[in-house]
């Protein structure tokens, strides 16, 4: 133990838990003051690992903790009272955690600080050294370690950002899509500011193939959040029956702290009753569980539909539903760059791409990557039987183009034209 006038420094004891509490919460705040995982530090303290406190009385102004692993020590907390700063106590501090691990059998002891922050100059004085040129890389994880539990039970996934960028094209889609949902979710604090609700509940629809859960699975790499499908099929398969199964759902997924729910075909489980009276059950199971699990920030629930006309209108209407997104067949733009993504990916000549798109109409992204495989396919066999050209050709393209049939007719992107003039809700 070693002493001054003042304080006296000694081994830290499980006794110390409430001493050393009151002191961290008396430091907090302090904007020159190193956060310190309080947790991390108890369950150090009470365990009984390298630690030395510094008290006046009964009352602990000063603690340091360590870790020590084989030669290397780790010093993880450093507090210091405000008012006992600067006399010393945290040169005092340092000496005495050096020579507790040095006895520990380390011999490199390190560190890391903000400049100007408590501990800095004590460091200086027992000759600790900065190294520069390094940069301190840190993540926090966006699942809690009791959630992961939640997330494997109802197979979800954390996914990249990159999800968001398989989404070529549909540039104004996409505009909407990180205006209206993505950005006031992912910045709470502006949106609340000005009084803007960020939205709990989105509906996509629109033909099929049209990248709907492709937009939902990039929102939640955009954000960050885990990513949930519920497969109506499975949640109808569970010996509980569907209606419970989906109450059991959304009770659980609601705990987590953030995530994106998806359930695409969702006029399968929230069809009009009138016409459907055998899932009466179940769309009234969802006119209860959606508003509690909206209620809570952090949660998005993104559903698709093909058919939105088949939709029991209680289900959508405002209060449930926040926004009604269409996504429809690629515009030309957007057919253009799926055109681009795709022959990028092939060993090809004198493409002519803005023709492609303008012969594609109706074409969504599938249809897209289909005919350009279709005509790796012809490139490939010529190839094979040493006939020229040696690489994907304009005509190869077209001749596929000409096979594909667009998955999106005429009378299709009429009807969704009119669906979006009366159920979008931007």
């Amino acid at each position: 133990m070693s002493s001054n006038r003042s304080w006296a420094i000694r081994d830290a004891h499980p006794g110390d838990l409430d001493g050393v509490l009151r002191l961290v919460e008396l430091a907090k705040g302090q904007v020159d003051t190193r956060p310190i995982d309080l947790v991390e530090t108890l369950v150090h303290l009470r365990s009984g690992g390298p630690a030395m406190v510094a008290s006046v009385g009964a009352d602990i102004v000063g603690v340091v903790v360590a870790s020590v692993s084989g030669d290397s020590a780790w010093i993880g907390a450093l507090a210091i009272a405000p008012s006992w700063r600067n006399q010393g106590m945290g040169s005092a501090l340092v000496r005495a955690i050096e020579e507790r691990v040095l006895h520990m059998g380390a011999r490199k002891i390190s560190t890391i600080l903000g400049v100007g922050q408590v501990g800095e100059e004590a460091l200086g004085n027992r000759g600790f050294v900065a190294t520069h040129g390094l940069v301190l890389y840190e993540k926090l994880e966006p699942l809690m370690p009791s959630e992961v539990g939640v997330l494997d039970e109802w197979g979800g996934d954390l996914l990249s950002s990159d999800n968001w960028h398989l989404v070529a094209g549909m540039s104004t889609e996409k505009s909407l899509i990180e205006t209206r949902i993505v950005a006031p979710l992912a910045d709470p604090v502006t949106a609340r500011k000005i009084g803007l609700l960020a939205p709990a509940t989105v509906m996509l629809f629109g033909p099929p193939g049209t990248g709907k859960t492709t937009f939902a699975r990039g929102i939640a790499g955009l954000l960050g959040w885990p990513f949930v499908e519920l497969l109506p099929s499975k949640l109808a398969s569970a010996a509980a029956g569907l209606a419970s199964e989906l109450r059991r759902a959304f009770t659980e997924l609601a705990g987590l702290e953030h995530v994106v729910v998806f359930i695409d075909e969702f006029d399968e489980i929230a069809s009009r009753r009138q016409s459907r009276p055998e899932m009466q059950s179940v769309v009234n199971e969802l006119l209860k569980a959606i508003p509690p699990f909206r209620a809570q920030p952090g949660r998005l629930l993104v559903c698709a539909t093909n058919f939105i006309d088949n939709i029991d209108p209680a289900v959508i209407r405002p209060g449930r539903f926040d926004l009604i997104v269409p996504i429809g067949p690629p515009d030309g733009h957007a057919r253009e760059a799926l055109w681009l993504a795709a022959v990028d990916r092939l060993d090809h000549r004198d493409v002519d791409v803005g023709q492609l798109a303008a012969e594609s109409v109706g074409f969504t992204p599938g249809d897209v990557a289909l005919a350009a495989q279709r005509a790796a396919a012809a490139a490939f066999n010529r190839i094979r039987a040493s006939e020229g050209p040696q690489w994907v050709t304009n005509a190869d393209l077209f001749s596929a183009l000409q096979r594909t049939a667009a998955s999106v007719s005429s009378a299709d992107q009429d009807h969704f034209a009119e669906q979006s003039l009366r159920h979008s809700r931007v």
